[in-house]
Formats: structure tokens, sequence, C-alpha cells
């Protein structure tokens, strides 16, 4: 555990300390399965009431507290914004389904772009009790598969250990040749599933089998000193090598798995102490074990949490502190709540401990719900604060672009954030409702459908024809876009996917260093799309690619120079294929988007005042947004700026008149959206 929570505090050179959670894997593999051998052994059968009580007393007390404590937590820091998601993520948590959960957003782009959840580390424990739930029946299924071969002459009777070995290494290759594919087409869902991960504690599993069966002086001593010591070299080197673009688990997964198997199976045949066992017997170490289950629960949210109301990333001293404070609530934790759940007499009773299960479950409803309330409550409680309006006398002072309602009131919300005035009580989306804000493209859709098939908003009986083309900063804008098209009765296509600039590279899978040949895919189908229906206006817009970008001769350029030269390039192929296409072609530039990725929905829900949550305009963003629209004009391409409508001298702010700008730190809001419908439209030449 101490790897992990040295990734998770960004400790310097332990970049691959993720790897402590499948080390954790195989060892749970190892001692779960062992109990259940030597349960077989000495009874003959596996009670599986015994076995799930049992994990009930180890499991859900520390658990559902860390789960309690940190709805409270974020209650009481983050505010409504970021409770909601909290206690829905809790939920998860406590159905053991977090793994599901977070595989699902994992796979949306809207739900990574948010903070992260300070709960999302309990997908490990979810694929944990997942396999706790199915592996005694899969060991009772051996055992009866035993007796079968025993009663027909096949095997002796005390061989029992073999069937099982021989069909939990069946499945764990299984397993290993799906994650290895899952890895490698699907790896945000594959990080998180249970079939991706199920070999790791099969592994274990097996090793527990093998001891089993072979005797303890089968082994040599030098053989044991040499399979621990490769072992704990194979974990070394993963946690100083690998990092978070190390596509996981699959094959990558192999070498700590392994070695972590050689530990354990070495030392346990060992006839005497091996060198890394005296390591690991040492009393702050044998203490640390202890802990362990209750520091992994307790280091998260404690580092997510301060992070996340921050908004920004936290010193290394800040972290060390909560690493600090994380290794005296494990403490406590473990004397106080696992140890008297675990041995405790109450708990004995089988029953008692089973109904553990759904009492944890309704303890952190409940409890969820409470802190819902309070927020909202709390929300409530500030005081109504009105809405910004403009003055009765705007027009006189209006000038320039000023003189549209709607960029007089983002300049009035400008001097009303400079004036640090409070924030209005009704807001438009409620924060709470925020990572619910964006545009909901059902059929169409095609990233996450997989259909070709073309998909048409709008006015379908327009004689007119609009195609929409870009990533995610060409969805926000289509709630503007849908009535911008109603209203001059145009047929609308949206040819949007997220995380897929306009421009015709093949850029990073996102959080990985292997090209995203669907994004490229999606590219060549988009210009033959357009090229078929020949728009009377196609509108683009895009942000910025933000990983390497692969050329065709299979080298993965990742200097900013060489990106923003590969991108700009990017551009000009895309506009030269489909700008011929189109009657007329416009690029809106990509709005700023806040610095350091911040989210704007927690700081209005944590904040009083509009100060705390405006901010000034991105250079670096500004810069990469100005690349397009040097690429549109170098093509003779229409530029539409609409940074006028959310920012004004350099600042820019979260809220305008009673509406929520951004739903992150790069997306508009679907209300906002909306809102530009008519000043869009007539930079469009369409309202």
């Amino acid at each position: 555990m101490l790897s992990v929570i040295a990734a998770h505090a960004a400790v310097s050179g332990l970049a691959g300390g993720f790897v402590g959670v499948d080390v954790f894997f195989v060892i749970s593999g190892y001692l779960i399965t062992q109990q259940l051998l030597r349960e077989a052994a000495r009874d003959g059968r596996v009670s599986l009431l015994g076995f799930y009580a049992r994990r009930a007393r180890r499991i859900l007390p520390a658990a559902t507290l860390v789960l309690v404590a940190t709805v409270a937590m974020t209650a009481w820091r983050l505010g409504s914004a970021q409770t909601a998601t909290v206690v829905t993520d809790a939920i998860w948590s406590s159905c053991f389904l977090a793994n599901v959960h977070f595989a699902q957003q994992g796979t949306d782009y809207f739900a990574q772009s948010l903070p992260p959840s300070p709960l999302q580390h309990f997908w490990s424990l979810s694929v944990e009790e997942q396999f706790y739930l199915a592996w005694p029946l899969l060991i009772l299924g051996c055992l009866l598969l035993a007796r079968l071969r025993r009663l027909r002459g096949r095997t002796p009777a005390a061989d029992w250990p073999t069937t099982v070995t021989v069909v939990l290494g069946a499945l764990v290759a299984a397993s290993l040749a799906w994650s290895w594919w899952a890895t490698s087409h699907s790896p945000q869902t594959a990080y998180f599933s249970t079939l991706a991960r199920a070999w790791e504690l099969g592994l274990g599993a097996v090793g527990a089998g093998v001891v089993a069966r072979v005797r303890k002086d089968a082994l040599p001593p030098w053989a044991a000193q040499a399979a621990t010591l490769l072992g704990a070299v194979m974990i070394g080197w993963t946690l100083a090598s690998y990092d978070g673009g190390t596509p996981f688990p699959g094959t990558a997964a192999l070498l700590p798995v392994l070695g972590s198997a050689l530990v354990i199976v070495g030392g346990a045949l060992a006839q005497g102490p091996t060198a890394v066992g005296r390591v690991l017997a040492v009393a702050p170490l044998r203490r640390v074990g202890d802990w362990s289950y209750s520091l992994y629960l307790w280091h998260f949210p404690l580092l997510v949490i301060p992070e996340v109301r921050a908004g920004h990333e936290l010193d290394g001293t800040t972290r060390l502190g909560l690493v600090a404070l994380a290794i005296v609530l494990s403490a406590l934790s473990y004397e106080f709540v696992e140890t008297p759940f675990r041995t405790g007499r109450l708990w004995r009773i089988r029953w008692r401990a089973v109904v553990l299960y759904p009492l944890s479950v309704v303890l952190v409803v409940a409890l969820g719900a409470a802190g819902n309330a309070y927020t909202r409550h709390v929300d409530a409680t500030r005081g109504h604060h009105p809405a910004i309006t403009l003055p009765a006398d705007w027009r006189k002072h209006a000038t320039g672009e000023g003189k549209h309602r709607s960029v007089a009131l983002l300049r009035e919300s400008v001097r009303a954030a400079k004036e640090d005035r409070p924030i209005p009580t009704d807001l438009s989306p409620d924060p709470a409702d925020l990572a619910d804000s964006y545009a909901y493209l059902g059929e169409c859709d095609y990233a996450t459908t997989g259909s070709t098939e073309l998909c048409v908003r709008g006015d379908p009986h327009g004689s007119r024809t609009m195609v929409v083309l870009g990533n995610s900063h060409a969805r926000h804008w289509v709630p503007a876009l849908d009535k911008i098209a109603e209203r001059a009765h145009l047929k609308t296509y949206y040819l949007a996917r997220s995380q897929c600039p306009a421009a015709m590279i093949t850029p990073d899978v996102a959080h990985e260093t292997q090209p995203d040949t669907d994004c490229a895919d999606f590219h060549t189908w988009a210009v033959e799309q357009i090229k078929r229906l020949h728009p009377d206006l196609l509108v683009i817009s895009s942000s910025q690619n933000f990983g390497a970008i692969h050329t065709d001769d299979g080298v993965r350029h990742s200097s900013t120079d060489e990106v923003r030269k590969l991108e700009y390039q990017g551009y000009l192929d895309m506009l030269d294929l489909v700008v011929p296409a189109a009657k007329r072609t416009v690029w809106i530039r990509d709005i700023p988007s806040v610095p350091g990725a911040s989210d704007p929905g927690t700081c209005l829900a944590v904040h009083r005042t509009l100060g705390a949550c405006a901010f000034r305009t991105n250079d670096k963003q500004q810069a990469e947004a100005d690349l397009q629209m040097r690429a549109a004009r170098a093509r003779g391409v229409k530029t539409v700026d609409m940074d006028d409508w959310f920012c004004w001298r350099g600042l820019c702010p979260s809220v305008v008149g009673d509406t929520i700008v951004r739903r992150d730190f790069a997306h508009i809001t679907n209300e906002y959206s909306a809102r530009l419908a008519a000043p869009l439209g007539r930079k469009l030449g369409l309202w």
C-alpha cells in the first residue's frame, strides 16, 4: 500500500506505485484461497456463510466508516456541486460496484473532465469483493469435480489440490488473455474491469494451490532465496519505470504480478527465513501491514478533497502532512473499528456478521441523503442574493460589441466579480446538477453508439444543410446551434467526437501513449460524410490536441514544438479536404479555458463571492486558439470570435447574470450555450 500512497502523493521516482494494487490482489488471492483450501482439507467442505461472515467483519466496518466520513468531509468542504456526485459514488461503492461505476465514467469524456472522485480508489475493493463472491463457489465446484474424478478412480482422494490448481490455472490464462485484449482495445474500461484483473487474484490462488500440493522441503534453500529476490526486483523495477502512460493492466501487469507470486510462493516453500522475508518482517513494516487496509481507505480522500477545494495541485509539504494524518486515522481505525468487529463476540455469530452488508448500504444511503440536504440547507441560509442585471441606463455607456445586451451583461458580470459581489442565490444550472449540463446527442453521438448512419437534428425537413465538425468543443455549442438550426430551417448533422480535434492527425489515446486510431478513423469517415452532404454551411469548432501526435512512420512526437507544427499542418490538411465540399465554412474560435483545470462548480459551491471564482485568460490556451485561426485564415475560411461573451479586459467570470458559464474548466454549460444562440447566429449570418 505504501507504493500506492506514494504514487497518489506524487512522490518523485515512484510513478509506477499504482502496481501496489496488483501486488495486493495477488496477496489477497493467495490468502483467501489458502483459507478455503485449509477449511476444505480439515472439514471436507467449505462453509459459504462462514466465509461471507469473515469477509463482512474484515471489510465492511472500516469501509463504511470511510465512505460516511468522505461524504461528510465533501459536504463540509466542497459544497453541493461535489456532494451530489460523491454521494452517488459512495452508494455504488457500498454495493461493491464502484469499478463498474468508474468504468462507465472512464468512457464518458464529460465525466473525465471533472475533478477525481475522493472515492475512486474503492474500485479495487469492489474487484476484490466480486472475487470473494464467486471464489468459494468455484472452490466448491473444484472439490465436487475432484470427488467425481476420485469416484471414477482417476485420482487419489488426497489429490484434490491438483484439480483446484489446474482449473484455476485455466481461468487465469483466460482472464489474462481477456486483459490483454481489453487493454489494447478499451483501456479506460479495462483498468477497472473485474475480468481484466481476475487473473491477478487467480494467480495468487494458484500459488496457494501449489503451496498446498508441494512439500516444503521440495524447494532448495538457494532456489527460495533466488525466487523471492527476483520477485522483489521485478516489483521494484515496475515501481520506478512504469507511469500513467503505461498501458495497464494487460501484459504490463505480468511483471509485478509474477514478481509478487514469486515472493509469496518462494517464501512459503522456503525451509527458513529468506532475505526478503527478513526485511518484510521488521516491526515497522509489520505495523504498516496491520494498518494497510485502513491506510488505503483513508489516504485518497484526504489527498483529493483538499486539492479539489484549493483548485490546484498541493505542494509536497502539504501532501506529506495529509499522508501523516492518514496514518494516524488508520491506526485509530485499526484499533477501534477493525479489531473490535473482527474479534468481538457480538459479531462472531455468522448471521449477524452477514447482516452488516445491507446495514452498510442503508447507512451510506441515509447519510448521503443527509449530506445532500445539509449542503442545500447551507446554500439556502446564505441569504438571498439577486442575479447580476444591467443598470437602466446601460445603453448610454455602451460601445462596440457592448451595445449587444448579452455582451453588456457579460461586462457587468465582470464588474460584479471585480467588486467581489455575493454569488447569486438562484443559479442556472444548480451547482449540484452542473455535472449533467452537457449536450446529449443520443443516436447522433457516433463515438458512443458506434453507428455510421447519419443522424439529423435541427429542422429535419429543412431545405438547407449545416454540418458541425470537431470534438467536445463543437459539442458544447449544440444547444445554441440547435436553436439556430430550427430558426433557420437547417437540417443539422453533428460530426463531433470527444478527444478528437478537428485536425488530420492521430493523437494519443486519452491518458495513454498509444495512437488513437479510432480518432483517425473518425476523421476519414467525417470527411466522407461532408463530401457526400455538400453542406450549405460547415461549422468547425475544436479544442487543441492535449497529447502527443503519431505520424504514419510510427513515430510518437511529444515535444511542444513538434506537436504544434504537426497540429497546424493537420488543421490545414483537414481544411483542404472539407472546404471544397461546403458552400460556406466558418471556424469558431476556441473559448478561453480555466487555468490549471480547476473546477468552477466546486468554487461556486464553496465560496460566497464572485471574485473568488473569476479567472484571468490562459495565455497558453489563447496561443492554441490563435494557431487554429491562422490555419483557417490561411485557407480563406471565415473565423468567428466569441470571446466577448466569455471575458472582458482579461477577466472571465464564472457567472453571467444568473447563469453558470462553464460546467468544468473548458466546456460551456447547456444553459449558457443556449443563451448565446442569437449572437452566435448573427456571427454565422443565420439570425
